[in-house]
């Protein structure tokens, strides 16, 4: 059995030039570009906090396996994902829900879920955590890459502060 298509994702992190849209400072906001192995890309610009060094000392590129639970097939896979998303969960469990996931799966790194009001929930096996409310709607497995990205780069998830509204499309099909 093959993993779903979309499961396959790579993240290239790169600082912006100028100043942050959310901030007005300069050097604090990065790219993110997120591609699936289905075509499916993402663009964000996401605002760190981040004051000793560099946001992105230069372009980083984080490939991962991302799985949404929810899809048809993907718990087949859940023991091999460095992402896995659990669906709508309620805020009072979120936190236990995520804890009770990176705990059963050793290889999983980021767990993601979402509530009814677009609130994402973001743990790491690190332990830290994010709450994020945005203004547009951002897929919770996308948030779960980008953090992926962003702890593999050297970061930290208290450092994500805002995230810009994604552009998401599909690429088109060579030939067609």
């Amino acid at each position: 059995m093959t993993p779903p298509r979309t499961a396959f994702r790579t993240v290239l992190l790169a600082p912006v030039d100028g100043p942050t849209p959310s901030t007005g400072e300069p050097g604090r906001s990065v790219e993110a570009r997120i591609r699936s192995s289905a075509g499916v890309r993402c663009g964000l610009l996401l605002t760190v906090d981040r004051t000793a060094g560099p946001v992105v000392p230069r372009p980083f590129v984080d490939e991962h396996l991302a799985l949404d639970l929810t899809a048809p097939g993907a718990t087949h896979w859940r023991h091999h994902a460095d992402v896995l998303h659990l669906g709508r969960t309620g805020r009072a469990r979120a936190r236990e829900r995520l804890s009770a996931v990176l705990g059963a799966l050793p290889g999983c790194a980021v767990a993601t879920a979402d509530d009814a009001d677009g609130t994402l929930f973001v743990l790491a096996r690190s332990g830290g955590g994010l709450v994020l409310r945005t203004s547009s709607p951002v897929p919770g497995l996308v948030l779960g890459s980008l953090a992926h990205a962003w702890l593999a780069a050297g970061g930290r998830l208290a450092e994500l502060v805002a995230l810009a509204a994604p552009v998401t499309r599909r690429a088109a099909r060579r030939g067609a």
